[in-house]
């Protein structure tokens, strides 16, 4: 059984080529012919950012050079930590005919929508970095950067497996998981500072593993350090969560042709 969860992976990892381009095309495809072109990705980002470290900016007195960085880099790491709840729960309901009419093994489908979610990172974090550069807040990235975004993928294809399996047997999930990321962009502190926070709130603020792994790469982008106890905390929800795919993998990989 083991082996064959081991075999999945790796036959997973060797249609790279495959999983590779189509991630690709998926995101240039829908902007096919436009002016812009997949520059359309990071608007919502960039408007969205200037939004809140405007509002939040005038809410708590800090200057627009200060807050955006915080804001936009804060948004660009929940990007990906946040595919956990947002998007992963679709994993393998958006690919159900695929799943019914082909053999691809069932890792392919987490490589995808991951590598689709790390291009989409990619090609904001340029964006972000101009952005930077015209406010004169640009800071030379960290090189922790490198070795906090492999956590963040493995972080990533765990977690998002689990909750893909669960929306797939549940189907409530589909709809709940995403509501529960919703809420919990506004209660991570992505938009806002956990300084002032003290006692309980500020515990439940530092173990929320989405913090944590947002941190890792917030911090380096911003030119700073994630700080060992983020680092601890980032890499032991990490572990848990291959421990806990591996466990469920295991167990009810085959199902998953007949939940879908």
């Amino acid at each position: 059984m083991f082996a064959k969860t081991f075999g999945d992976v790796r036959r997973g990892l060797n249609l790279y080529h495959v999983w590779g381009y189509q991630a690709y095309h998926d995101i240039t495809a829908k902007y096919k012919r436009t002016f812009l072109g997949s520059f359309w990705l990071a608007g919502s980002m960039v408007v969205t950012s200037v939004s809140l470290a405007v509002l939040f900016g005038a809410l708590f007195h800090v200057g627009l050079k200060d807050a955006l960085p915080y804001v936009m880099s804060g948004m660009l790491a929940f990007s990906m930590a946040g595919y956990v709840l947002s998007e992963a729960p679709e994993v393998f309901m958006s690919s159900a005919s695929i799943i019914r009419n082909h053999a691809y093994p069932f890792s392919f489908y987490l490589l995808h929508a991951v590598a689709k979610n790390f291009l989409m990172f990619l090609h904001n974090i340029v964006i972000f970095w101009i952005i930077m550069g015209l406010i004169g807040a640009f800071s030379i990235p960290n090189w922790t950067l490198l070795a906090g975004l492999p956590v963040v993928l493995l972080f990533m294809l765990s977690w998002g497996c689990v909750a893909g399996m669960i929306a797939s047997r549940f189907r409530d999930m589909r709809f709940m998981l995403p509501y529960v990321g919703q809420l919990l962009s506004f209660l991570t502190p992505i938009f806002w500072h956990p300084d002032g926070l003290k006692g309980l709130l500020l515990i439940v603020v530092n173990l929320n593993p989405i913090y944590n792994i947002v941190q890792l790469v917030r911090r380096p982008l911003m030119g700073q350090v994630a700080t060992p106890y983020e680092w601890e905390l980032a890499g032991a929800y990490t572990l848990i969560g291959l421990l806990v795919w591996f466990g469920v993998f295991t167990a009810f990989r085959r199902r998953i042709a007949f939940w879908v």
